[in-house]
């Protein structure tokens, strides 16, 4: 049987991630020295990605009202995937597993 290098998950109570409360609320923090960007993407998910921009390191924030990430330094978009939308950035944000659980968000790091 092949050992599986497993992520650690960690468990972020809701109560704490106030923004998270509701559909299109977003927040960045940073877990276990990683900074993350959560965003609550519908009623009973969530998304977990890397926010720091690819092309030079700037922290990317969640656009709502365009349902994009976008980096404010030199306008970089990617989807809730991390994908590319618009350069100058050419790789995608890196993204984690995330689920919504009950009272809070468990993310796999």
């Amino acid at each position: 049987i092949a050992a599986r290098a497993a992520g650690s998950k960690v468990a972020i109570p809701l109560a704490k991630l106030q923004p998270l409360k509701s559909v299109g609320g977003s927040i960045s923090l940073k877990v276990k020295d990683k900074l993350l960007l959560l965003i609550r993407d519908g009623a009973n998910s969530v998304r977990a990605l890397n926010p720091v921009c690819t092309h030079r390191q700037c922290v990317v924030a969640f656009n709502a009202g365009e349902n994009k990430i976008k980096c404010p330094c030199h306008g970089s978009q990617f989807d809730l995937n991390g994908r590319v939308i618009h350069g100058p950035a050419s790789r995608p944000l890196e993204t984690y597993a995330a689920e919504l659980a009950g009272e809070q968000i468990i993310v796999t790091l």
